[in-house]
């Protein structure tokens, strides 16, 4: 197929990336010929292959599978889950995840998770408008153990209590992050295992979430055709982003779009679109100022050149934000049409999956509000909740999952066993009219709001595992 003989047997060695394109492809063709056969005998049934066009395997959909599957990792399933549900509910298929119902801790055995376990990671599929299933195992025998079974049926019950409010909703655009199939497939553990190669990715995911902000991940395909819907697009340490996409993304700047870029390669390959040029001189890591304080970034950071761009955060060689700054621009802003590009010029985003500490989540936030991006809804409260603005039959359901658990940091204690309240929150929805109703489901929560000047400002009194906040318009205006 290729016409290359010298096959290679590592990474470094001529043609490795052809090398695993052309095993990724059989698999493909694997998949398309057996769904072909099953779909030939009885049309109706439904195949897939587990994982496949996950965020493991990122490229278009090619094989006729009929939905999207996959299985997350038994003690932190939330955590896979939060990226997978957001990449696989962007691919257009029916798609459910399954969370194991048990967990090994430690080498110590397999035992049951807790109900508040089970339920906060499915909350995080329901969030996305998904289906999900659990893994349980029966005895030898065949014996279904009954204890299991009853502590299913408080899981199912949670569940369905939320469907209406849930299930089947549809993504309201705020941020994407890309999610680039060329820049993965050169970094992951072949043939379609992560290694590093989602550190980036998922670290600016866990950064928008953090700061109060809902998030889709896409990618190359899905980015182009939808990114006009979208107020802000990041793009992190995605070195391999092709020169369409690139093209595609300075037409949404042009257009009004926000564009948060990063990478010690971003004034080579998008100097001009965010108003830098590659400066001599080594390539230096450090520290960022944050307000008076400064947090460490692994990697380095390129220097650059401003030429268009103002600088937002100078790199740091030591930790005093006044006397340690470096003569070192590591972040820009710079207008380009009617929109405007934040540039991070290192790894901040693959630090932030590593570290995830607080004073850099706060530094990647005061980022995205230099963006001053229009349109776009924001909690404020504990960088626990993982907020999802989501739409169906007309209505916003903006779901609310607390990510939070009670007890102490222990790499010895996987389990969920109790999920304390958040306490109050607020969040901010831009419109233009003032809506019907605003109303708390399927939990009761106090909710107080208000309108004013194309606001709805929401306060909310707390929230448990996982509730929705509707909006319904007013069909009157």
């Amino acid at each position: 197929r290729t016409e290359i003989t010298d096959i290679p047997r590592k990474k470094g060695e001529a043609h490795w990336a052809e090398w695993l394109a052309f095993h990724r492809d059989l698999f493909t063709e694997h998949v398309i010929a057996y769904t072909e056969a099953v779909h030939a005998v009885k049309p109706t049934c439904m195949v897939t292959s587990n994982w496949m066009y996950s965020v493991r395997q990122p490229e278009a959909v090619r094989a006729p599978i009929d939905y999207i599957s996959g299985d997350f990792d038994p003690s932190f399933g939330a955590q896979r889950a939060s990226a997978e549900a957001r990449f696989i509910g962007s691919r257009g298929l029916p798609w459910d995840l399954m969370a194991w119902s048990f967990l090994n801790t430690g080498g110590q055995g397999w035992t049951m998770k807790t109900v508040p376990h089970l339920c906060q990671e499915i909350s995080v599929v329901l969030a996305q408008g998904g289906s999900v299933f659990i893994y349980n195992q029966p005895q030898r025998t065949g014996w279904l153990t009954e204890w299991h079974q009853d502590l299913f049926a408080q899981v199912a019950a949670f569940c369905r209590k939320r469907q209406e409010w849930s299930f089947r909703t549809g993504t309201l655009p705020q941020v994407a992050i890309l999610h680039s199939q060329p820049s993965y497939y050169q970094d992951n553990d072949p043939l379609f295992n992560f290694a590093s190669a989602n550190y980036p990715m998922e670290g600016a995911l866990h950064a928008v979430l953090e700061n109060g902000y809902s998030a889709d991940l896409l990618n190359e395909e899905a980015l182009i055709e939808r990114m006009h819907g979208y107020p802000i697009v990041i793009v992190p340490e995605q070195a391999h982003v092709p020169d369409a996409v690139k093209e595609a993304l300075a037409d949404y700047v042009r257009a009004g779009g926000r564009l948060l870029i990063s990478g010690d390669f971003v004034a080579a390959q998008y100097g001009e679109l965010a108003g830098v040029s590659p400066r001599d001189g080594e390539k230096q890591g450090g520290w960022l100022p944050v307000e008076n304080a400064a947090v460490t970034v692994g990697g380095v950071f390129q220097p650059v050149t401003l030429n268009t761009a103002t600088e937002l955060a100078a790199l740091l060689a030591q930790q005093d934000p006044v006397r340690n700054r470096r003569d070192m621009a590591a972040a820009t802003l710079n207008q380009y049409g009617d929109g405007a590009v934040v540039a991070m010029h290192g790894p901040v985003f693959r630090s932030y999956h590593q570290s995830h500490y607080p004073r850099l989540r706060r530094f990647i936030g005061d980022m995205i509000a230099a963006l001053d991006a229009p349109g776009l809804i924001a909690l404020h409260g504990p960088w626990s909740i993982e907020m999802s603005a989501r739409q169906k039959d007309g209505r916003l359901l903006i779901q609310f999952v607390n990510r939070a658990t009670a007890g102490y940091l222990d790499p010895n204690r996987h389990h969920v066993e109790h999920v304390p309240d958040t306490g109050p929150f607020t969040v901010t929805v831009p419109m233009e009219k003032r809506p019907a109703r605003c109303y708390m489901a399927p939990d009761e929560a106090g909710l107080e709001w208000t309108w004013n000047n194309g606001l709805l400002t929401a306060h909310i009194a707390g929230l448990a595992i996982h509730n929705v906040l509707g909006i319904e318009p007013d069909e009157s205006q």
